[in-house]
């Protein structure tokens, strides 16, 4: 790794601006098959670590997890690069491409999205050399781009699995994404069998179309946006979704009190945040303000209690609110985890003199409250940074690996 790291300290200190239109050129297809070369060695290393299961020396759920959280890659990226470092054991000449760097991640992304393990097995039934298969669908990645690849790739499923019933989400009746963007929005994802589906339509086209004003110009989908959320807006309102951690479900707005009751447009006045979807405006929070139970979470006396000392093992409403604020998510290293799934963590346990309170408390999730617990693992919260630290059972901290 040292000679990859001295090469790449040397390629930073060319100068392009030197190089000639064909001596860029080349340098370009040059890297271009050097980084397919990289991604096919990081996607075989991840499998290997998958494969053993070294994830968990660090605490982490699973690869995918592991990847998220000390690599910071982004969920799909974790989620394809374990998928197809797994279905690569079993095509050799697609990982063979891979390796040489002549086929990118996503050439082999795109073949080993269609082999599912169903397919593979019903094609070997029916006769097909799946050897014979690796190397078409190889070859053809080597010559074309990965749309074109995925051409020849549709057209094998097809002859093996025409109705699609072997897709890896075939028995999937039901699932939907959200996930908020660098912009601030919050974009949804999903798919519904025809029975849920009606019933959305159904309650869509109610809230849609039975008060509609005359006049009203918005495009069909702006309208079936509104009648999502008031959909939602509904449930939490109406009482009758379920208690979670022993309290009715809300919207989360958090915001600074000077910001609150400060003028509109007065200078530097800072935004507010709701407790999933991230920072929102000022006025926006003031709006969700209006027809809201405002709580203070603040350490003086006037403030709400902030720690119940011995007399109470469980963390009061009013505790959970301030160390959801503080800390987020759970803190384990390398998990992001939200609130709503985690525990308050005595830090120093209330059986060995622990008090319920603020300082004594940590967001974890159910797994990693357990790794605390049962798997010789331990969390500290560094008072001068506020930064949690995490410590494996032999007390070396868990670190993130990715560079700096």
């Amino acid at each position: 790794m040292s000679e990859l790291r001295s090469a790449l300290d040397q390629l930073a200190g060319v100068d392009l601006a030197e190089l000639s239109d064909d001596t860029l050129l080349d340098l370009v297809g040059e890297l271009s098959t050097a980084a397919n070369r990289v991604a096919a060695a990081l996607t075989s290393a991840v499998r290997a670590a998958d494969r053993r299961e070294a994830y968990c020396l660090d605490g982490a759920v699973s690869m995918k997890a592991w990847l998220r959280g000390s690599c910071r890659m982004a969920p799909e990226q974790a989620t394809a690069t374990v998928s197809t470092g797994r279905r690569l054991e079993h095509l050799p000449e697609t990982a063979g491409a891979f390796a040489d760097g002549a086929i990118s991640a996503a050439h082999a992304r795109v073949i080993t999205k269609a082999l599912t393990p169903g397919r593979m097995a019903k094609a070997a039934e029916a006769g097909v050399d799946l050897g014979e298969t690796d190397a078409i669908l190889a070859g053809l990645a080597r010559a074309t781009a990965p749309h074109e690849t995925a051409r020849g790739v549709k057209a094998w499923v097809a002859g093996v699995d025409p109705d699609g019933s072997l897709d890896d989400a075939a028995d999937v009746r039901r699932r939907f994404t959200m996930a908020t963007g660098m912009d601030g929005r919050v974009y949804l994802r999903g798919e519904l069998d025809a029975t849920g589906g009606e019933c959305l339509h159904t309650a869509l086209g109610a809230l849609m179309n039975g008060d509609r004003p005359a006049g009203d110009l918005r495009s069909h989908a702006e309208r079936q946006g509104e009648a999502l959320v008031a959909l939602a807006r509904g449930a939490l309102v109406g009482g009758s979704l379920p208690a979670v951690r022993g309290e009715r479900p809300h919207v989360r707005v958090t915001i600074d009190w000077f910001a609150l009751c400060a003028e509109r447009g007065a200078p530097g006045v800072s935004g507010g945040s709701l407790g999933w979807a991230g920072p929102i405006n000022p006025e926006t929070a003031r709006r969700l303000a209006c027809d809201a139970s405002v709580v203070r979470i603040i350490t003086g006396p006037d403030g709400l209690p902030l720690d119940v000392g011995r007399a109470q093992r469980t963390a009061s409403a009013a505790i959970r609110r301030a160390i959801e604020l503080r800390d987020g998510h759970c803190v384990f290293a390398g998990c992001d985890a939200p609130p709503e799934w985690c525990d308050v963590h005595h830090v120093v346990h209330w059986a060995h003199g622990g008090p319920t309170s603020c300082d004594n408390g940590a967001l974890l999730c159910e797994r990693h409250h357990t790794s605390c617990h049962e798997g010789g693992f331990t969390i500290r919260r560094d008072p001068g940074t506020g930064r949690w630290h995490t410590y494996r059972p032999d007390g070396t901290e868990v670190l993130s690996r990715a560079g700096p």
